[in-house]
């Protein structure tokens, strides 16, 4: 396949150990190399990354894989970008194997048309002394205005799109773009006379844009519509400059506009974002997970952001995420109480923010209807151990016994008994089962592949994990290899092979005796399970031939034994 040809050229010229060093730090330990998490908060590293094998496992939160992995994972990019950066560092022409297609091509082309509106915004702001003048009104200082980009849009109705079509592009692509509206006297652009905010994706291309008039005219801020390049439920102004503060200080605090964000950036508060005039989304959260699975919400007091910090607390929780609210005094954003009042004042604010269960119970209203609005959230959390967490947290504070509010929902009561009959206690930590060692003989030594295979039932496999990769990885056993099997796997499986592989759980110079013990030991157990299913039919025929099978199986565990 083509693609297994890129990906192999690829990583013959990426070394991992000299790639994620461009990252984080790495000190030898042994043969392999050793460093702090760059994917969670830990104080002992577990993070590892062996130049023998190209891969990187934590032991800490389970994150593993190849050159390929780890890029996805730190820089938040989907496969397709992750491939395109790797291809210009190695010095690989994607073209040449044939990869790009007429959707990469005309991404491309969006890409630059972005960029060409970037430059002419930015270079009209120069030239308009009543843009600048509503920035410096707005006391955005010129650093902000280079760091973030901004720029300003001309009054004139066809100024860009004139812009554009003298850089030879076609009127096709120019509306593809998002910054061309077809009216009805023809082409016109989308944005005039306003303060143009680039937003950005995470690698730092301008994808979109935000635009906020100077006059009275309406609508007051205006955002470009959706394209190829841009989803508003997945985009979060200010990220691309965020995203190594927010792994720092390991939070992110959550906004509702981009003068916010910019005005925070510019009292030193750097790990700010904020939506696109939208309320968080699951799109969302999947970009700041990357990062944390802590957020600060700051709003303002009034309804509206009472409602809008409800909401972001319920899907917050619901997707694993700790959260804690600060109300800003009522008429009061971020950026209007920095400029009144200062980073001190803030950073005061910031100290005194609560947590959820405190937020929800201080609200106005009837007490057991609060109550009740923090059940439903913690309801929701997915997170077994949080949700207990919180159910103590809201006892303590509402002077209500946890059993009560343990009663006020047969959600929670369902959830629980699920996730217990799921065996979530056998898998909570991490331990070597026969299937599991079988696994990662395989993962060890690949050649034992094709034999594992022809004697185990996939089938009666209990752990799914272990299940689907068996399945995923079994049509390629006679060639398999880890490149193989990392590239046809999901993460969570490239997590545990890259876990074994690094840590095997038994003497590989044992490896065949290993296999032979496990595969017996597990004929076992599923001659024990049809024994029992001839017992329950009545088929006593059926149960002296299994019966008599599984004798010949005992006997030679014995042997083993002996």
């Amino acid at each position: 396949m083509k693609t297994d040809r890129i990906l192999d050229d690829i990583k013959s010229r990426i070394d991992i150990v000299e790639l994620v060093s461009d990252y984080i730090e790495l000190k030898k330990a042994g043969q392999n190399y050793r460093a702090n998490c760059p994917f969670h908060a830990e104080k002992t590293p577990s993070f590892m990354v062996s130049q023998s094998k190209q891969i990187f496992h934590c032991f800490g939160c389970g994150a593993g894989g190849d050159i390929f992995g780890f890029v996805m994972k730190y820089e938040n990019l989907n496969f397709q970008e992750a491939l395109k950066m790797l291809a210009k560092k190695a010095g690989v022409q994607l073209s040449g194997y044939g990869f790009e297609d007429g959707l990469t091509e005309r991404k491309e082309r969006l890409y630059v048309i972005q960029k060409e509106a970037l430059n002419a915004f930015t270079g009209n702001l120069k030239k308009s002394k009543t843009a600048v003048a509503y920035l410096n009104k707005r006391g955005v200082s010129h650093e902000m205005v280079e760091a973030f980009s901004l720029g300003y849009a001309d009054r004139g109705r066809k100024v860009l799109y004139q812009h554009l079509r003298t850089k030879g592009f076609d009127d096709l692509l120019i509306t593809q773009s998002g910054l061309i509206f077809t009216g009805e006297s023809g082409l016109h652009d989308v944005f005039r006379n306003r303060i143009m905010f680039p937003i950005f994706n995470i690698q730092g291309d301008a994808v979109a844009f935000g635009g906020r008039v100077i006059d009275d005219s309406m609508p007051k801020y205006l955002n470009s519509p959706e394209t190829l390049l841009f989803k508003k439920s997945e985009t979060l102004y200010g990220l691309n400059v965020a995203k190594d503060e927010i792994r720092k200080k390991g939070y992110v605090m959550i906004t509702e506009g981009y003068l916010d964000v910019i005005m925070c950036y510019m009292h030193g508060f750097l790990n700010v974002v904020a939506p696109l005039g939208t309320a968080l989304t699951t799109g969302h959260l999947q970009k700041i997970g990357r990062f944390t699975k802590k957020v600060l919400l700051v709003f303002d007091s009034d309804s509206a952001g009472i409602a809008a910090a409800k909401r972001s607390l319920s899907i917050l929780y619901e997707h694993g995420f700790r959260s804690k609210v600060l109300l800003l005094p009522e008429g009061d954003d971020p950026d209007s109480f920095l400029r009144k009042n200062g980073s001190r004042a803030f950073q005061i604010k910031l100290s005194k923010s609560e947590s959820m269960v405190d937020f929800i119970l201080r609200l106005k209203g009837d007490k057991p209807d609060n109550v009740r609005t923090a059940i439903g959230i913690i309801d929701n959390a997915k997170d077994l151990i949080l949700r207990e967490e919180l159910f103590k947290e809201l006892a303590e504070k509402s002077g209500i016994r946890e059993a009560v509010l343990r009663g006020e929902t047969k959600k929670y009561e369902q959830k629980a008994g699920i996730a217990k009959t799921a065996g979530v206690a056998r898998t909570a930590g991490f331990f070597y089962d026969e299937e599991v060692l079988l696994l990662s003989a395989i993962v060890a030594f690949p050649d034992r592949a094709p034999y594992i295979f022809a004697k185990l039932n996939i089938d009666r496999v209990c752990n799914p994990v272990v299940r689907q990769i068996f399945q995923e990885i079994k049509p390629s056993a006679e060639r398999l290899n880890m490149n193989t099997m990392l590239g046809i796997l999901n993460d969570e499986g490239k997590a545990l092979i890259t876990r074994l592989s690094l840590n095997p759980g038994f003497d590989i110079e044992h490896v065949d005796n290993n296999v032979r013990d496990c595969l017996r030991d597990m004929a076992y157990c599923e001659i024990e399970e049809r024994i029992r299913l001839a017992k329950t039919a009545g088929d006593l025929r059926l149960l002296n031939s299994l019966l008599a099978e599984k004798q010949k199986i005992a006997r030679r565990k014995d042997e083993r034994t002996a």
